[in-house]
C-alpha cells in the first residue's frame, strides 16, 4: 500500500465491523447501567450443567503486544488468544498488555475484528498500559477497561500507511478514533484530541456522583490538551478523569485493582507462550534474511565456479520463500524483501540458467 491510499478507503471496513450499537454520547462518558429486560428462566434440565460450569476454574489470558503496530504486533496473534478463550468458554479474562509507539493503518481492521471477537465472545478484555502510543493507543481502546502502569502513557494517534505519512482521509481516520473510542465505553472527544492538536479537550466531575463530563473546548474546569500537542495520557490524569480504571506496576496489583476473586481464576501461560513464539521468529528472521541476500549476492563468488554461483543463489532464493510463509508481515514492512512472486520468477530464471549451464558443461565434456 502506498502513501497515497486514502485512510477513508483503508477504514472502510473498519467502520463497518463496528457494531450499531456503538454509537455513545459524546459529551460524556456512557453510564455503565445494566441493559433493561428479563431473562427466561432456565429449564430444570439446564441448571446441573449451568451449576457444573460456574464451579469450573476459568482462565486468565495475558497477551504481550509490543513493537511496531503491523509487524512485531499483529492482530493475528490476537485472534488466536480470542480462539483460546471461546474454547475455553464464556467468561475468560483476556488482557492485552501494550508496548508500543504504534505502526501500521494496515493492521486496524483485523484488530478490531479480533478485539470485538473476544468481547463478543462475552469474555472481559483488559488493556493493560506500559506504552501505547499512536497504533498502539488505538489497539487499547477497544478494551472496556484499561488500567496504566504508573509510567505509562498513552495517546498521539498519528496517520501512517504503509511506508509514509497519510494526509488523505485526515477527517475519515479522526472520525474512524473517535468511533473507537466510543466502543470502548468513552467519550468520543479524547479520541479526537489525540488525533488532532487543535481538538481541545477538558473535563468537569460532578461533586456528588463523581460523574465526568468531557468538553471538546477548555472550558471544562480540568484542562487535558492543548493546541500544540496531541493528547499523550499519563497515569495520573488518566486516572483522574477515569479514562483509566486504576494503575498497576505487577499482575498481582492489576488483579486486585481489577476485583478478580481469589480462587476462581488461573493464569494461563498460553498468551505468553504465543507472544515469545512470535519474537523469536521475528529475530530470526532479522538475522538470517540479510544474511540470505548476502549469500544471493556473494554466494560462491570466490570459487570462480559458475554452477556453485548459480546453486547459492537459488537455494538463497528458496529460503526466502520460506520465510515469506512464516513472516510475511517482516519481510514485507520490516526488511523490505521483494515479493514471493518476484521471487519466483527469479527462482525460474536461475533454475533455467543452471540447467543450460549443466548442457553446456556436459556437452564440453564430451
Amino acid at each position: 500500500m502506498t502513501p497515497t491510499t486514502t485512510i477513508a478507503t483503508l477504514l472502510a471496513s473498519l467502520i463497518a465491523l463496528a457494531p450499531a450499537q456503538a454509537a455513545l454520547a459524546q459529551s460524556t462518558k456512557p453510564s455503565t447501567a445494566a441493559k433493561s429486560g428479563t431473562k427466561a428462566a432456565p429449564k430444570k434440565d439446564d441448571k446441573p450443567a449451568a451449576a457444573a460450569d460456574e464451579q469450573e476454574t476459568k482462565q486468565i489470558f495475558i497477551l504481550p503486544l509490543e513493537g511496531t503496530v503491523g509487524i512485531q504486533l499483529r492482530a493475528k496473534d490476537m485472534h488466536t488468544i480470542k480462539d483460546m478463550a471461546n474454547a475455553a468458554g464464556p467468561g475468560q479474562i483476556v488482557i492485552i498488555k501494550i508496548n508500543s509507539n504504534g505502526g501500521l493503518v494496515l493492521e486496524t481492521p483485523e484488530i478490531q475484528a479480533a478485539l470485538m471477537g473476544i468481547r463478543d465472545g462475552g469474555h472481559r478484555l483488559v488493556a493493560w498500559i506500559e506504552k501505547a502510543i499512536s497504533g498502539g493507543a488505538f489497539t487499547a481502546m477497544y478494551a472496556p477497561e484499561i488500567y496504566f502502569m504508573k509510567t505509562g502513557s498513552m495517546g498521539s494517534i498519528t496517520r501512517i500507511a504503509g511506508q509514509g505519512w497519510v494526509e488523505q482521509g485526515a477527517q475519515e481516520w479522526e472520525d474512524a478514533v473517535a468511533r473507537t473510542c466510543e466502543m470502548g465505553g468513552r467519550s468520543g472527544y479524547v479520541g479526537r484530541a489525540m488525533v488532532h492538536a487543535e481538538d481541545l479537550l477538558s473535563y468537569d466531575v460532578d461533586p456528588d456522583t463523581g460523574k465526568v463530563t468531557f468538553f471538546d473546548t477548555l472550558e471544562g474546569e480540568h484542562e487535558l490538551s492543548n493546541a500544540k500537542e496531541n493528547l499523550t495520557f499519563n497515569a495520573s490524569n488518566a486516572l483522574a478523569c477515569k479514562f483509566s480504571s486504576g494503575t498497576a506496576d505487577t499482575l498481582d496489583d492489576l488483579l486486585a485493582a481489577m476485583g478478580v476473586p481469589e480462587g476462581q481464576y488461573q493464569v494461563s501461560e498460553a498468551g505468553n507462550k504465543v507472544f515469545e513464539k512470535w519474537k523469536r521468529t521475528c529475530e530470526q528472521c532479522e538475522k538470517e534474511v540479510p544474511e540470505l541476500f548476502r549469500q544471493y549476492q556473494l554466494g560462491g563468488t570466490g570459487t570462480g565456479d559458475g554452477m556453485v554461483v548459480l546453486g547459492k543463489r537459488i537455494d538463497a532464493i528458496k529460503k526466502l520463500l520460506e520465510w515469506w510463509k512464516k513472516a510475511p508481515e517482516m519481510l514485507r514492512y520490516e526488511l523490505q524483501v521483494p515479493p514471493p512472486e518476484q521471487l519466483e520468477q527469479q527462482l525460474e530464471q536461475l533454475k533455467y540458467q543452471q540447467q543450460q549451464a549443466r548442457k553446456q558443461r556436459d556437452g564440453a565434456g564430451n
